[in-house]
C-alpha cells in the first residue's frame, strides 16, 4: 500500500480515537475553529487555502477568497483556489481585506517576515489576522517546512509589522501534546512498514491498538491541571493597528 492510499483512507478515521491526529481534529470540533472564524466578516482572504475547508466555517456574509501556491494547490490537494500566489508577494491590492488568515502556513514559508509583512499590507486598519502555527508537531510536506515560534516570538514578530495581539491560545494541554507526538509516531511507523517492511505488517493492529490508548489516555487525563508551556499550536488573532497609534 503506497503512503498516499494509506492517508487517504486514514481521512475517514480522522473523527475516530484510532487516528494519530485524533486529539487535533477533536479541538477543532469542540468549536476552538469556529470562535476564531465566525467573528470575521467583510472580505477574507484564506492564504494557503488548501481544500478550501475554512469557507465552509466562515459566516454566510464574509466573502471568501482562497489563496495558495500552485504546486501546493494542484499537486498536493487536487484543488484550485480562487487566486494562485505566494504568501510573500499577494496578489492583493493593499489596504483591500478585511481579515488575512494564516492557517498552518508560518511554517512552510522560508521567509515568514515577508509573509507577515504582506498580511499587513492587504490588511485595512482594524482588520484581523488570524493564524495558527504549530509548536511541538512533527515535519511535514518536507521540504517545505522552515520553523516553529513561541507565542511570545509571535507577539514579536507580529508587533513589528503592525499587529496588537488579541489573543494567543494554545492549542492542547501537555498531556495532550504529549499523546498527540506519541500517537503520531506510532502512526509513522505504521506508514514505514507498509512502505519499507511488509514483513512487519503482521504487527500494524497492535500498533492501531496504542494509538488507540495514547489518545484516550491523553483526553482522559487533560483534567489535570498544567500551565501552558507544551501546547502542539499556537492559534492567534492580531489586529491591524494604524502606523502611529
Amino acid at each position: 500500500m503506497r503512503a498516499r492510499q494509506l492517508r487517504r483512507l486514514a481521512s475517514h478515521i480522522r473523527k475516530w480515537p484510532l487516528h494519530p491526529q485524533w486529539l487535533l481534529a477533536i479541538s477543532d470540533e469542540q468549536s476552538d475553529l469556529d470562535e476564531a472564524l465566525r467573528p470575521l466578516r467583510g472580505t477574507i482572504a484564506d492564504v494557503g487555502c488548501a481544500d478550501r475547508h475554512i469557507a465552509r466555517r466562515l459566516h454566510p456574509e464574509a466573502l471568501y477568497v482562497g489563496l495558495d501556491y500552485p504546486s501546493t494547490a494542484v499537486g498536493m490537494y487536487r484543488t484550485r483556489p480562487d487566486v494562485f500566489g505566494d504568501a510573500r508577494h499577494l496578489p492583493i491590492g493593499s489596504a483591500s481585506a478585511d481579515a488575512v488568515i494564516l492557517k498552518d502556513v508560518l511554517e512552510h514559508v522560508a521567509q515568514p517576515e515577508l509573509a507577515l509583512a504582506e498580511a499587513a499590507r492587504v490588511l485595512r486598519a482594524g482588520g484581523t489576522l488570524v493564524l495558527w502555527m504549530p509548536f511541538l508537531y512533527p515535519i511535514h510536506d518536507a521540504p517545505h517546512d522552515f520553523q516553529r515560534y513561541t507565542g511570545h516570538a509571535m507577539a514579536t514578530y507580529l508587533g513589528r509589522q503592525g499587529f496588537a495581539i488579541r489573543s494567543c491560545k494554545p492549542v492542547l494541554k501537555p498531556i495532550e501534546t504529549a499523546a498527540l507526538m506519541v500517537a503520531l509516531a506510532l502512526g509513522d511507523a505504521v506508514e514505514s512498514i507498509f512502505q519499507r517492511r511488509p514483513w512487519l505488517v503482521p504487527l500494524t493492529p497492535v500498533l492501531a491498538v496504542l494509538v488507540l490508548f495514547a489518545n484516550l489516555a491523553g483526553k482522559a487525563l487533560s483534567w489535570l491541571p498544567s500551565s501552558s508551556f507544551m501546547p502542539a499550536f499556537y492559534r492567534v488573532s492580531a489586529e491591524r493597528v494604524e502606523h502611529g497609534s
